[in-house]
């Protein structure tokens, strides 16, 4: 089993730059993307894009602790986001492979999970390997 590694400032800092990263990857600007660098992790960042099943809708790629990158839809109610999908199995992906990711939204061949095949008990900022990523995008120099 390994340690749990809790959610420090180079986390947090590191979470940001690469949401950051992420944000400037699909065009969007600083007023298109939030994160919070704290438990629960979390981020938004709106798309510039249409789904032609949701015409009028805005679209947002989310990260969340326990389940990572997915695409999802604003509904017209102001209730949760519709997630139309989710991306692979890795927690922190690189910055372009998320990009092309929302570039794909209601292209033919988009590829999205239906589920987070990897959704587990802790959140994923707590394992090992997460938070290590999310530290190094914290310690590289912008």
């Amino acid at each position: 089993m390994t340690e749990q590694v809790l959610v420090d400032a180079n986390v947090g800092l590191g979470f940001q730059r690469y949401i950051q990263s992420v944000a400037e990857g699909v065009g969007a600007g600083i007023e298109q993307w939030c994160c919070r660098g704290e438990h629960p992790m979390e981020a938004y960042i709106a798309l510039d894009r249409e789904v032609p099943r949701f015409p009028g809708r805005e679209v947002a790629l989310l990260w969340e602790e326990t389940c990572g990158w997915a695409l999802a839809v604003e509904t017209r109610s102001g209730e949760d986001l519709i997630v139309l999908g989710y991306l692979g199995d890795d927690a922190v992906p690189a910055p372009d492979a998320v990009a092309a990711f929302g570039a794909s939204v209601g292209t033919p061949d988009a590829r999205m999970r239906r589920r987070a095949s990897w959704t587990n008990d802790r959140p994923l900022a707590d394992s090992d390997r997460t938070a290590r990523l999310l530290r190094q995008y914290g310690h590289d120099a912008r």
